[in-house]
């Protein structure tokens, strides 16, 4: 939920491709023991009614009942029923839990497995997760499901991350809102199967294990990997070397590293310390992970020369997720065979091996060539062959399958090698799959190959006119490759978007790809106070400087955050306090000193305005500085915990806000309490005059997967919200988590801490439209920026879905297409003319720079075409026409569609249940001053405050009751009377009372379209 330290390890991924080798799943042979007591809950508790060792848990405000209930086997289950919820904050929830029961240990694997259902839980978003409840912290499982009305089972793995005693623990099932949730059938249990890291090779049943050993077929499964890098898991993101052909020790080919003092590759991160490390390191490493047995020897060898004497070259083996073992190793100027035995304590390691600056008796520059590179079982290496006698290679030629001619087309080129004694053909299949898994071209490819010899053969033309994903299979020789594409129209230069990421990829070529595809904004973290004024009075903004102009350089556009509200000299923090809560960690102890308000408030306005002065000037300034990340919501900046609130950050915010206009009028004030929209704090931040100080008001979500459209609600209250109090005004999402992988480094999939983690969805294609249908829903009701979280990236194969675009080599996920269309199309809107929400169909129709679009889906499983007219194009989520049938329809499912059109009224014409997006305010058909209400819904003098009754009518059915009854479980239904309101013939008067939530309450009555006007009761 906000610029957090993932809980990354060696961290990445695949040269875009992957290849099927067989997977070897662990098996735990042993019985496992269910740690959750009463887990079917069929022993009920002393009060009869609810089951034993279980318990309801949340704030007062929230009304729940936990009860037995009939399971899906009709014995028991646990059922919790919520009917009334309001406000926010840590302990706001809907909650079942086990507590004092169950024991983990560091360290361990378990298994959580269960079976759900839910009704009426927005989105059926639930969360769960094992706390340790002394001192207060995650246990290592925090994650997310989706139930719906039917049974279904879930399987959650984890590693404990603490020793976590059984009088502690509290097992946790909650939501928030309400809803009804039915469990059964809860296991915990220890595994002996932790996290299985892929793709697998096998060791045996080939001649030598390693893909592509010799190089022969050119890069193809090899990238590279560094070691000392700082930041978030950062490291080498695609291949540091070259293929030569003119120097080997087996076939024709070797790959050349080159290494110089004077021009290494620059690893860059703006978060805490702002980074650009020199890249002293490079060692080829192989894509994959070889599964080997822990204790038995096995042994790396590859023949090396280098270009002077004596230069050291480490061979390494990497053990999962992050262990690097190595020997280091002289090479001279002749091809000599090196090797390296190891005894690993894991079962999944790759090789690695190349030249390191900083190695004993390194020069300034190095220059090796590797080749034959073998792995053997045993302390000994036999004699080197390739994997098969003829190996062939799919590869894409443009670098990382980044396309951005649509009108050509995708266009490969397949490299064999033939290491046998007599010619060969090299046959194989190239299949082309589209972002929704069919088959999108085929071709058969023979490739006839000299003895001793390589042949290639280009494949082009493929998919001409088609932006979009696409995942290109090269079958041969029992072997399965597939590379991963984009065909997309790249961005024109200079123009605003509407995507952004928090914190800067630390590749060049990773920011130049994202803004190619539509990602034209950065958070930037690196000029925060302690950076450009490390002690007092000594200012140097060099590091800041080059961060920011780094990125300014490559095109893109530089939101600057001054995250904290003090340097560690000004703090008025206490530093008995900071430590009590830092613990052992020297990171938390460092933010949490800086994350107190500075002992004099004018110093930070006299840095605020300085730096905001700074990057305003220049040929491509700073339009943007933020004041704060998360203030009083989390321990970023004036931490509740540390006795702040809501008050501190107003007098800050509008301190520095005066000083950052004075010094700099162009720029815009982006502030907030950065939490989630319908939590307490960003309501209280706007009634009590938020947004008379900033330009854009600033929101973080990170929520677990649900529909798109159940967010609708929380942005239309807020955006009312605003209105009602001197907006709205612009919204910027800042931090925003949407993860997926389909060629997941490992299962369990890792991302980041626990609030990156539930924000995992299924696939690529299912995170791809719910990012699609997101920002439409968002942009519905003002939200003009998303930044992603976060533009991170780690070593090949390890983990990297955090950077949500791409996989290693920058090849990329189908997210990245999705985005790319979605700017093309829609972009920065400029207004919103149509919400719809109707039934099973969902729409946003914008005003856009070529017109006019919307984008329109439908609740999955309930799709069906869509009537367009003339002068109406549709595009699929990829930006592809969509031609329509001989009746002028295209389909509609929960994959969104693009309509474009001259004119809104165009589209608004074919969506006929559309709500204009500038008809009447629901709130103005409440004729009672609601500011006058309290938290707690009442009004009055402070010795005699009362809450106020009020009325509406609605037609008197079964389904407007429902529908009224969901909102509000208490309002009394009385057909027949008129009441103030007048309710005529065939309607029904309806009583309400304001309480705790009435603002919600009162918001959702009111956009129902059967109330026209709610007043206040008097019982007359």
């Amino acid at each position: 939920m906000n610029s957090r330290r993932p809980a990354i390890g060696c961290g990445w991924r695949r040269l875009g491709a992957a290849f099927t080798l067989a997977l070897l799943p662990a098996v735990d042979a042993r019985p496992a023991e269910n740690l959750v007591a009463n887990p079917s809950f069929e022993t009920a508790g002393a009060d009869g009614r609810a089951p034993d060792a279980w318990s309801s848990a949340g704030n007062r405000s929230v009304r729940q009942d936990l009860a037995a209930d009939t399971g899906p086997d009709g014995r028991r289950c646990a059922r919790l029923r919520c009917t009334e919820f309001a406000g926010s904050g840590p302990d706001v929830h809907a909650m079942l839990c086990q507590t004092g029961r169950i024991a983990v240990k560091a360290g361990r694997w378990y298994r959580l497995a269960f079976r759900a259902r839910a009704e009426a839980i927005r989105g059926g978003s639930v969360e769960v997760a094992l706390t340790n409840t002394r001192p207060w912290e995650n246990a290592g499982l925090a994650d997310g499901f989706v139930a719906d009305d039917g049974w279904k089972p879930y399987e959650l793995a984890f590693q404990a991350v603490h020793d976590v005693p059984a009088a502690t623990s509290r097992l946790q099932f909650w939501f928030r809102g309400t809803g009804t949730l039915w469990l059964d059938d809860v296991e915990l249990s220890e595994s002996a199967v932790g996290r299985e890291w892929f793709p697998q090779i096998p060791l045996d049943g080939a001649a030598n294990p390693v893909p592509n050993a010799s190089f022969e077929c050119g890069a193809a499964g090899w990238g590279s990997i560094a070691h000392g890098l700082r930041g978030w898991g950062g490291n080498l993101y695609r291949l540091a070397g070259t293929i030569d052909d003119r120097t080997a020790a087996h076939g024709r080919c070797s790959l050349r590293i080159d290494l110089d003092r004077a021009s290494l590759p620059v690893h860059w991160f703006d978060y805490y310390d702002p980074i650009r490390d020199p890249v002293p390191n490079a060692l080829a490493a192989n894509l994959g992970w070889f599964r080997v047995t822990p204790g038995e020897p096995v042994t790396l060898s590859a023949w090396l020369r280098a270009a002077a004497g004596g230069t050291p070259v480490h061979l390494a083996v990497v053990e999962a997720p992050d262990r690097r073992r190595h020997r280091t190793v002289i090479a001279g100027r002749e091809w000599r065979r090196e090797s390296f035995t190891v005894r690993p304590s894991q079962p999944f390691l790759f090789a690695a091996i190349g030249p390191d600056l900083d190695a004993e008796g390194a020069r300034s520059n190095a220059t090796v060539w590797i080749d034959a590179v073998r792995l053997d079982r045993g302390a000994a290496p036999a004699d080197f062959a390739p994997r098969a006698p003829v190996e062939s290679w799919l590869a894409p030629r443009a670098d990382g399958g980044f396309f951005t001619n649509v009108a050509a087309g995708l266009a490969f080129t397949v490299e064999a090698y033939n290491d046998g004694d007599a010619p060969a053909a090299a046959d194989g299949r190239l299949v082309l799959t589209d972002f929704f898994d069919r088959e999108a071209a085929a071709r058969e490819v023979r490739i006839e190959t000299p003895a001793r010899g390589a042949a290639r053969r280009a494949e082009s033309g493929l998919v001409p006119g088609r932006p979009g994903f696409y995942r290109a299979a090269w079958i041969a020789g029992g072997v399965t490759q597939t590379v991963r594409c984009a065909l997309i129209e790249p961005h024109a230069a200079g123009t605003d978007t509407f995507f952004g990421f928090n914190h800067a990829y630390p590749w060049d070529f990773l920011v130049q790809r994202a803004q190619a595809a539509g990602v034209g904004w950065w958070r930037d973290w690196s000029a925060k106070w302690q950076t450009v004024e490390p002690s007092s009075g000594r200012v140097d903004y060099a590091e800041a400087d080059a961060q920011i102009d780094r990125v300014r350089r490559l095109g893109g556009r530089v939101e600057v955050l001054l995250p904290f509200p003090s340097a560690a000299w000004s703090s008025a923090a206490d530093p008995a306090r900071v430590a009590a809560e830092a613990r052992d960690s020297a990171y938390l102890r460092d933010r949490m000193t800086v994350a107190w308000a500075a002992r004099d408030p004018a110093g930070f306005d006299r840095y605020a305005a300085a730096t905001a002065a700074r990057y305003a000037a220049g040929p491509a300034p700073v339009t943007h500085v933020q004041l704060l990340n998360e203030p009083v919501y989390t321990s970023y900046a004036l931490p509740r915990q540390f006795g702040y609130g809501l008050d501190d950050y107003l007098r800050l915010l509008g301190s520095a806000g005066r000083a950052i206009r004075a010094a700099a009028p162009s720029c815009r004030i982006v502030g907030g309490i950065s939490c989630n929209l319908d939590h307490d704090l960003a309501r209280e931040f706007v009634e009590r005059g938020g947004l008379d100080l900033v330009d854009v008001v600033d929101l973080h979500n990170y929520d677990t997967p649900r529909p798109a459209e159940s967010h609708e609600e929380a942005f239309r209250d807020f955006e009312a919200l605003g209105r009602a109090h001197g907006g709205p005004k612009p919204v910027w999402i800042t931090e925003w988590g949407c993860y997926a992988d389909d060629d997941p480094p490992a299962r369990p999939l890792p991302v980041g801490d626990a609030a990156m983690n539930r924000c995992r969805w299924p696939g690529e294609r299912e995170a791809s439209a719910h990012i699609v249908k997101y920002a439409a829903v968002a942009a519905g009701r003002g939200v003009r920026k998303i930044f992603f979280h976060a533009g991170t990236c780690g070593a090949i194969n390890g983990q990297d879905a955090g950077g949500v675009l791409f996989e290693y080599g920058g090849a990329p996920r189908k997210m990245l297409p999705a985005v790319a269309a979605f700017e093309r199309l829609v972009g920065v809107p400029a207004g919103c003319e149509g919400v719809i929400d109707a039934d099973a169909l969902h729409a946003r129709v914008f005003r856009t720079r070529g017109g006019a679009v919307a984008v329109a889906w439908r609740t999955k499983n309930r799709g069906g075409p869509l009537a367009t007219g003339a002068g109406v194009r549709a595009c699929d989520i990829m930006g592809a026409a969509v031609p329509p049938d001989a009746e002028g329809r295209i389909p509609l499912d929960d994959s969104p569609v693009y309509l474009a059109a001259a004119d809104p009224a165009a589209l608004l014409a074919l969506l006929p249940a559309a709500t204009a997006a500038g008809a009447e305010d629901p709130l103005r058909k409440i004729g009672f001053d609601t500011a006058a209400l309290d938290d707690d819904g009442l009004r009055g003098p402070p010795d005699g405050r009362t809450s106020l009754s009020y009325e509406f009518a609605i037609p008197d059915t079964d389904a407007c009751k429902a529908q009224v009854r969901a909102i509000d479980p208490k309002v009394q239904f009385m057909p027949g009377s008129r009441g103030r309101i007048g309710a005529g013939p065939g309607e029904c008067l309806c009583v309400g009372t304001t309480r705790r939530g009435h603002r919600g309450t009162l918001s959702r009555l009111a956009a129902l379209p059967f109330v026209t006007r709610i007043i206040e009761c008097h019982f007359e």
